[in-house]
């Protein structure tokens, strides 16, 4: 029986891209993958050699995020297409799969809404009128399902399409709920720089193994709050079950949630 699932690649430092392209080859050489990656790491890096500054901004619910910019944006762009997508397609490529690389652009795959970003600045509450963050909207099933298939993957970079045709930088964990749940997916496995949820993040051996999502959410910190919102999505729109574990760790050391 062929099973289907969207694999999400974390884009921060310590993902080990060989160990996430392996693992995907291995699973999609039978069954049916959508991989979908983040580039958080890359844009910081690319930031700092191209001289664009960096701004972190504070929401009023206390979420840390990048501001992004026109001009962050862009590098964002660069990192996630040009480094990031690049990579994974080549990797794959290498061990025998046939990587289709994408973004959300590509043939309106994904369409999404701007934010009304809010930050909070000397105790008060902006709107950034110049922020190109977004959620996402709808998925383009016709042209994702032309792809995807045993031996092939769509490599897909978390850029989306806004309703006013404008390029928008969308959370990569939440695009991998949305499409698992396009696809009808068996599956999210959400491949990380650490072993999966922790009761105490500075203790590894606090991994909570098995949990509702309920639980899940009252468990989370910082950006794993992200990741738990991406499980809650999936599993709502009827997907089976989501894994969070490490990407290059042992695959039995994790975290399924179920509704």
């Amino acid at each position: 029986m062929t099973l289907r699932a969207v694999i999400k690649a974390g884009g921060s430092t310590g993902v080990d891209r060989d160990a996430v392209a392996t693992l995907v080859a291995d699973v999609a050489r039978s069954d049916e993958i959508v991989l979908v990656h983040g580039a958080s790491a890359e844009t910081d890096r690319l930031a700092a050699a191209l001289g664009v500054p960096q701004e972190q901004i504070t929401s009023p619910s206390g979420h840390v995020s990048r501001r992004t910019d026109r001009r962050t944006l862009e590098v964002f762009a660069m990192a996630a297409l040009g480094v990031e997508n690049f990579l994974y397609v080549e990797k794959l490529q290498q061990r025998g799969i046939d990587a289709v690389g994408l973004s959300g652009l590509s043939g309106r795959l994904l369409v999404g809404k701007r934010k009304d970003v809010r930050a909070v600045r000397d105790g008060k509450t902006i709107i950034l009128r110049d922020d190109y963050t977004g959620t996402v909207e709808a998925v383009n099933l016709p042209l994702l399902t032309q792809l995807i298939g045993p031996g092939r993957v769509p490599v897909v970079a978390p850029l989306a399409l806004s309703m006013e045709n404008e390029a928008l930088n969308v959370d990569g964990d939440r695009v991998a709920a949305r499409i698992a749940v396009a696809i009808d997916a068996d599956a999210l496995l959400i491949l990380t720089n650490v072993p999966g949820l922790l009761r105490d993040v500075s203790d590894p051996s606090s991994l909570v193994a098995e949990t509702t999502v309920d639980e899940a959410e009252a468990l989370a910190q910082g950006r794993m709050k992200k990741k738990i919102l991406a499980a809650r999505e999936a599993l709502a729109g009827g997907v089976d079950e989501v894994v969070i574990r490490s990407a290059a760790g042992d695959p039995q050391v994790r975290t399924v949630i179920r509704a």
